[in-house]
């Protein structure tokens, strides 16, 4: 598979591979007569009809956007300032405080808790806060960016319980895709179960079209009612519409994709877990959260592209070339026989 071009920054988990052959002969195949014409009828939809099909969902329970992030600012536009309140993990993708702050919606959060070596969802506590917030909206994140740990089936149906039929229950698959153990059929069973839970995905991350932004939703039956959720008027992009449908039928190249971004994930948490002073967390997505331990986290900084300092004492890293990781796990070696070095002048 070939690598695209690397940019400066490369900490933000998009794939660094180039998408599949499929989909570059639709963007170079593009029927120029579209162009000028949008979808005949309305609320026109070739991508939606395809997601209805493969997903056995009714047309009207699918929406195509762009991004998982037009979904995101459409439920929190829904809600009313003065009332409404939104209920969200913690941590999150950052997108969420800052538009809820920008809309000036009040934003509830439930913890995850640290096992050491990975984050779980405390479903205890999301209860315990719906039964004292009456969010409008619960907003979960599978997996979760940036601690990469995902939600079961059995513990999400947990949530939809305690939730009033009249909230939203989101769930934001963004990073779906890179999980042996993830059991979609499970979720797609909720969804025709609870007519108020949403499902969000994204073709930025698995597909590797971060730049075209392209989304979808997979709605229960009331699902769009409860925040009057209307689908494009006039359609979305033919151009993107012909693009994703591509990606979908190019499952094999894609199922590849995910196993060298899974084997890639797994050697670079097995070699940061072989040092003294960093702990790689488990993860299901196409990043590692990095644990950076006492005494190297109070002044720890990071050069390599693909990491960043997500919150106090914690780095998220991005997959990136195979040069990229090697020069991250250098950089690592270094700050420990920095601290050594320091320790031995102390002794």
């Amino acid at each position: 598979m070939q690598n695209i071009s690397p940019k400066k920054a490369m900490n933000r988990n998009e794939i660094e591979k180039a998408p599949s052959p499929k989909v570059i002969a639709a963007i170079r195949r593009f029927d120029l007569a579209k162009a000028p014409r949008y979808f005949d009828g309305y609320y026109g939809s070739s991508l939606a009809l395809e997601l209805s099909r493969r997903f056995n969902m009714p047309r009207d329970q699918v929406s195509v956007g762009y991004g998982i992030e037009f979904f995101l600012r459409s439920i929190f536009d829904s809600c009313n300032p003065k009332r409404d309140v939104v209920l969200a993990n913690t941590p999150h993708y950052t997108f969420y405080s800052f538009y809820a702050q920008a809309k000036g919606v009040r934003l509830e959060t439930f913890r995850l808790a640290d096992k050491g070596d990975r984050f779980e969802f405390d479903v205890e506590d999301c209860i315990k806060k719906i039964r004292a917030v009456a969010p409008k909206i619960v907003l979960i994140t599978s997996p979760n960016n940036p601690t990469g740990n995902s939600i079961t089936a059995k513990n999400f149906e947990r949530i939809l319980r305690a939730a009033p039929r009249t909230s939203l229950v989101v769930l934001d698959e963004a990073y779906v895709g890179f999980d042996d153990e993830y059991k979609e059929a499970a979720f797609l069973k909720l969804l025709k179960k609870y007519e108020n839970m949403v499902i969000l995905r994204s073709f930025s991350k698995r597909y590797a079209l971060a730049g075209l932004r392209i989304g979808f939703a997979l709605w229960g039956t009331r699902a769009k009612s409860i925040i009057r959720y209307d689908d494009l008027y006039l359609g979305g992009s033919q151009l993107l519409e012909d693009v994703a449908v591509a990606a979908l039928n190019s499952e094999a190249y894609y199922r590849k994709l995910a196993r060298e971004i899974i084997t890639d994930r797994e050697q670079l948490a097995a070699a940061v877990n072989k040092l003294k002073n960093f702990t790689a967390y488990e993860s299901h997505a196409n990043f590692v959260l990095v644990k950076i331990e006492p005494p190297l986290a109070k002044n720890f900084s990071i050069k390599s592209p693909i990491a960043k300092i997500v919150m106090p004492g914690f780095m998220r890293v991005s997959l990136g070339s195979h040069k990229h990781i090697a020069g991250f796990i250098a950089e690592l070696k270094n700050a420990e026989l920095k601290l050594k070095k320091i320790n031995g002048r102390h002794d």
